[in-house]
């Protein structure tokens, strides 16, 4: 073989390595940006878990591990609009393909959880029994189905 030839191939070799690096790091990036939303719901689920169970009776309230959960939800639903950047449609992901094609819905929604969750943590601030949250708790909880049932696949 040439040495010119073996140089072309040599960079021919190089830049498909390259290229497969790329790939990679474009699949690992995507995968990392899903396990960070995944975690982030994780945690809002947890905070709603925590709460619906002193709501509906099968734990007693205690009024300050209610308003500890209800801040962190807040908290978590102003991360969560951020956890669907662009490219992260694809791989082990339940978020449906419809959020990039429709983001203004989705962030109106994402707004909805953000404005139902910061009002939910207002309520627990000075909340002594479960009737004082259960309004906002509800409405909170529905702005989340109301994203799931569009946005989220089974």
């Amino acid at each position: 073989m040439s040495k010119s030839k073996s140089i072309r191939l040599s960079v021919v070799a190089l830049v498909g390595t390259l290229a497969a690096g790329a790939v990679f790091a474009q699949d690992a990036r995507v995968a990392q940006q899903i396990k960070y939303r995944q975690g982030a719901y994780t945690v809002l689920g947890a905070q709603f878990g925590m709460m619906g169970a002193m709501a509906s009776g099968k734990a007693p309230f205690d009024a300050n591990a209610f308003r500890v959960a209800a801040e962190r939800a807040a908290f978590m639903s102003t991360v969560v609009p951020d956890v669907f950047p662009a490219g992260s449609d694809v791989g082990n992901t339940k978020a449906k393909a419809d959020i990039w094609k429709n983001q203004a819905e989705f962030q109106k929604l994402m707004t909805d959880l953000r404005d139902k969750t910061a009002a939910l943590s207002a309520a627990a601030k000075t909340a002594n029994n479960v009737d004082a949250v259960k309004a906002a708790f509800g409405a909170a909880g529905q702005a989340c189905k109301a994203c799931h049932d569009k946005y989220k696949a089974d």
